[in-house]
């Protein structure tokens, strides 16, 4: 008993598959770029106004590494970003007053955890349109 296997267009297959990472590279570019600077405006817009230093010192910036890959990064380069987010312990003086301690802002982080999720979606979307099946949920 023999068994033969004819694949129609496995030429063209082959093809598709090669150019499949530079057109999702390409298509998908746009949909992260929105989610990162979605991001920076949603976090400039949580920001106090008291100098305006945490909110001027949000940047997106590219990430590129090899013709694949692309990326966005979204960092605020203020020196207190840091402890505005994360808040501080009770202060004292050297004499035992008590200075308080500051509640965390909580602004950066879950504006980043939203705007992913949007992409995720969106990213999903685009794999099902160049006929991938995805399944599950970010």
């Amino acid at each position: 008993m023999s068994v033969t296997l004819k694949w129609d267009g496995l030429d063209e297959f082959k093809a598709d598959l090669e150019k499949l990472p530079e057109g999702l590279t390409t298509d998908s570019d746009p949909i992260v770029s929105s989610a990162a600077n979605g991001a920076a405006a949603d976090i400039r817009a949580g920001y106090p106004t008291r100098t305006g230093n945490l909110k001027k010192n949000v940047f997106v910036s590219r990430l590129d590494k090899g013709k694949d890959f692309r990326g966005y990064i979204v960092k605020n380069t203020a020196p207190h970003a840091f402890i505005f987010e994360n808040g501080t312990q009770a202060r004292h003086t050297a004499i035992g007053a008590n200075r308080g301690a500051m509640p965390p802002g909580h602004v950066f982080v879950p504006a980043v955890i939203r705007r992913r999720r949007q992409m995720y979606e969106q990213l999903k979307a685009l794999l099902v349109r160049y006929g991938l099946v995805v399944s599950g949920d970010a």
